[in-house]
Parts: C-alpha cells; sequence; structure tokens
C-alpha cells in the first residue's frame, strides 16, 4: 500500500472516524456550514486534500470545520489546529504502566482489534513519543492483576502456548497471518484471561507476559502485513506493554523494530528512527550481537526511507559487523530469522529507495542465494523488489522472470502486503507490453486475480 493510501493527519481520521464522509463531501458540508452563517468560503475537494496534507486553514475555515464537527469554541482556545479535532479514543496512552493497566489495554485491543477500519495509523508524533517515554522511563510491575484468587494454570499449559507461538511464528514465515490472525488473538485472549483472572506464581507470570507480548507483536504485525493499521498499531502498543511488564527489555526493543517496519512503510521514517533509536537506547549494555544488528538494519531502512544515505550506510556497516561476532548463548529464541540472508534482503531494499538499482540487485540476488525456501512470503517481497531494480537497469527481460517467479509464489501466501508488491511489480512492466514475454505474463496475471 503507497504511503498516500493511509490517513495519517488528525483531519483525515476525523473526517472518515466521525463523519465516514469523503474529502468531496467534507467540503460540502463546510460550504454549507459558510452558507448558514453567510460567509462565503470555496472549500472544495482540493481544499480539504492539501489541509490533510499539512496546510493549515485559515480562522474562518477553522471556525467552519469546528462547526461541522461539533467542536465547541471554548474547547478550541489556547488549543492549536488540529489538535483540537475528533480523535481517536485510545486508553492505551492513559492506562498506569502496571500490571493491571497492561490487562486493561489488553482488554480494549481484543475487543476493538476486528472492527479496525484499514488505512488508518493513529499513533504519531507526540502520542507515539508519549508511549516511548513510558516504556523507556517507567520502572516494570509485574504484581499479580487478577480480578479474583482464581485456579493455579498447569506448567504444561503455559509450555504448550510457548509451543504454539514458536509454530506459528514459522507458519506466517511460509504462509502470510491473513489466516493465521484468528488463531493468534485467539491465544492473545487465552493468556490475557490467564493473567486476569488466575493465579499463576512468579515464575508462570513472566512467562505469560512476555507470551502476552509475543502474540500482540505477532497479531500487529499480521493486522499491519493485511492494511489494517490502526489496529496494527494498537495491537504493537499492547505487546510493548507486556513486554514492559515482564521485565524484558529485548522483547520490547523486538516489538518496537516490527512497529518500526510500519512506520516507515506507510511515509513515516522519521517515527520508525525514533522507535528504533529508543530501543536501541533501552537495550545498551544488556544485548546482544544478533538483536543490534536487527535494529541497525531496521535503522537503516528507515533512514534510507528519509533519504538519509550516510547514515543509512553507517547503519548498515553496523549491522554487518554485529553479525560478524556470530550468535550468542544470550540470543532470544524470536530472533532466529535475523541471519545474514536477512540483513542481505534489507541493504538491498536500502539501495533500492536510495536510487541505487545495481547495488539492490547485487544484494538481492545474494540474499535469494542463501534464504531457505520456508520463506515464501519474503521471497515474494524481494523477488518483487528485484524487478523494480532490474526494470530501473533496463533488464526487462529479467524483471519478467522476477515477477513471473513472485506471483507464483503469492499463490500461497495470504499476505496483503506480498499482494501489493506483486501488483505493483506487474503494473510497472505495462509500458513494455508490446513483448511477448512481458504480454504472457500480464495475461497470466489478470487470470489469477479474476
Amino acid at each position: 500500500m503507497s504511503p498516500d493510501a493511509v490517513f495519517r493527519h488528525p483531519l483525515a481520521y476525523a473526517r472518515r472516524m466521525v463523519l465516514d464522509s469523503s474529502q468531496e463531501e467534507l467540503a460540502a458540508l463546510i460550504r454549507r456550514a459558510g452558507q448558514q452563517r453567510r460567509v462565503n468560503i470555496a472549500t472544495t475537494k482540493k481544499t480539504v486534500s492539501e489541509w490533510e496534507r499539512g496546510r493549515e486553514p485559515d480562522d474562518t475555515a477553522q471556525e467552519l470545520i469546528a462547526v461541522v464537527f461539533k467542536v465547541p469554541d471554548d474547547q478550541r482556545v489556547g488549543i492549536p489546529w488540529p489538535l483540537w479535532l475528533p480523535a481517536p479514543d485510545l486508553p492505551e496512552l492513559y492506562e498506569p504502566w502496571t500490571a493491571a493497566g497492561t490487562v486493561a489495554v489488553l482488554d480494549t485491543v481484543l475487543r476493538s482489534g476486528r472492527m479496525d477500519r484499514r488505512q488508518f495509523v493513529i499513533l504519531s508524533g507526540v502520542t507515539l513519543t508519549k508511549v516511548l517515554h513510558d516504556w523507556l522511563t517507567t520502572q516494570p510491575d509485574m504484581a499479580h492483576a487478577a480480578t479474583g484468587e482464581g485456579r493455579r494454570i498447569p506448567a504444561s499449559m503455559v509450555n504448550r502456548i510457548t509451543g504454539r507461538i514458536t509454530d506459528l511464528q514459522r507458519d506466517d514465515d511460509t504462509h502470510g497471518g491473513g489466516d493465521l490472525i484468528f488463531e493468534v488473538e485467539a491465544l492473545l485472549s487465552l493468556v490475557h484471561h490467564y493473567l486476569s483472572k488466575n493465579s499463576p506464581d512468579e515464575t508462570q507470570r513472566a512467562r505469560l507476559w512476555a507470551q502476552a507480548a509475543d502474540l500482540g507483536r505477532m497479531a500487529g504485525w499480521m493486522r499491519f502485513d493485511n492494511g489494517q493499521h490502526a489496529a496494527a498499531q494498537r495491537h504493537f502498543t499492547g505487546a510493548l506493554r507486556a513486554a514492559h511488564t515482564s521485565g524484558d527489555v529485548l522483547l520490547g526493543a523486538n516489538v518496537l523494530a516490527f512497529a518500526a517496519v510500519q512506520h516507515y512503510s506507510v511515509g513515516n521514517p522519521a517515527d520508525a528512527d525514533n522507535m528504533v533509536r529508543t530501543a536501541q537506547t533501552a537495550v545498551r549494555g544488556r544485548s546482544t550481537p544478533v538483536v543490534d544488528a536487527m535494529l541497525a538494519a531496521r535503522q537503516a531502512r528507515a533512514l534510507a526511507k528519509a533519504g538519509d544515505a550516510r547514515s543509512c550506510f553507517h547503519a548498515l556497516n553496523r549491522a554487518h559487523d554485529l553479525l560478524d561476532q556470530g550468535s550468542h548463548d544470550a540470543d532470544p529464541p524470536w530472533a532466529y530469522w535475523v541471519q545474514r540472508p536477512e540483513v542481505d534482503m534489507l541493504t538491498g531494499s536500502c539501495m533500492l529507495d536510495l536510487g541505487r538499482p545495481a547495488d539492490a540487485q547485487r544484494h538481492f540476488s545474494r540474499a535469494d542465494a542463501a534464504y531457505g525456501p520456508e520463506y515464501v512470503r519474503t521471497h515474494v517481497l524481494y523477488l518483487s523488489r528485484m524487478a523494480t531494480a532490474q526494470l530501473q537497469q533496463r533488464q526487462v527481460d529479467a524483471a519478467c522472470a522476477s515477477t513471473s517467479q513472485a506471483l507464483t509464489l503469492a499463490a500461497d501466501v495470504h499476505s496483503g502486503r506480498s499482494s501489493d508488491h506483486v501488483r505493483d511489480a506487474v503494473k510497472q512492466l505495462l509500458p513494455y507490453r508490446r513483448e511477448r514475454a512481458v504480454r504472457d505474463l500480464l495475461d497470466r496475471a489478470k487470470a489469477a486475480t479474476t
């Protein structure tokens, strides 16, 4: 999904979530409000679009926008545009960073996740900074949060959940999370139930909080992978709180690393960089080379999206140097995927963003040769990007072959993001439709979507 398709401005959120209206419909409502007050205003769809892209409305327009959204004047006094607009109700911003607060947030996230409207990023800028600051500065509290005495939880059940989390992580690598999300959220609901209604001992509590963080991170990633950005962010926030309550700072850093991917993917590279830097600060002196390499590679992607080539190269070099140090006994289990091919894939993506298609192709080819066949979704994503790098070098036949491979693999993956990548790879071949190989591929792609 392109960045322009994701709504980040508060006006866009209010327009869609409060009024359920298009830009053109909002413009009409503002003109009507002006007519009722004998104010001549010529707001159009283009005007609203410019506001949502950052231009500030004049005072008259703001007064009429307030009328449309039923915001009283006394609620706007002293509050700058656009902060007075109706905003999402986010209890995860205000619940205390305690075990009870985390249970409450997980409950809200689980109840609201499936009602998410697509295409919204609800945490950015100031609100995101608050979450990061609270995570970084609040002392963990693992106190029992159950509402009653409840019953003890068999250790075998906790072990079973751990095993299923491992299986789900591998299944997501292969098939994508389009169907798995329902099982992940059901398992997260079970863990939430144990934490809120039962009486686990101290060791079990720590494991359950960590499981909630793992599952919340997976749920956030799967929702993001299928374009449900608000639900993804809410899961990521709940996961960050659960990791904090478990006392596992590396687990929290992993949550932020995945959440950062969402941010730089939808056009917020500065927020993504902020998230990774916060994670790096938190884990300093407590991390392993593998975890540090993962964070450096994620930071490089954000910096590439921002066009900061020098800092991006520095972060990539650091990631490669850290991987050279090898594995460590203290490496967390979730870091199994942080390998040389992954960093090569991310390096290729950075090179593509920075306008260096030949370098991108070199890294994609090296990674593709080293990655195991079980990482089906990863191959789909990077074969699609490989096709872009090849086409930018006028290698039409090679781009066609890469896109064909991606199209074949995508049939076994349920991932909106992967499907978007393949569609984009197919579309970029349209100008070359006179060539036989391209025509055949276009026909095949059309048949696959009908």
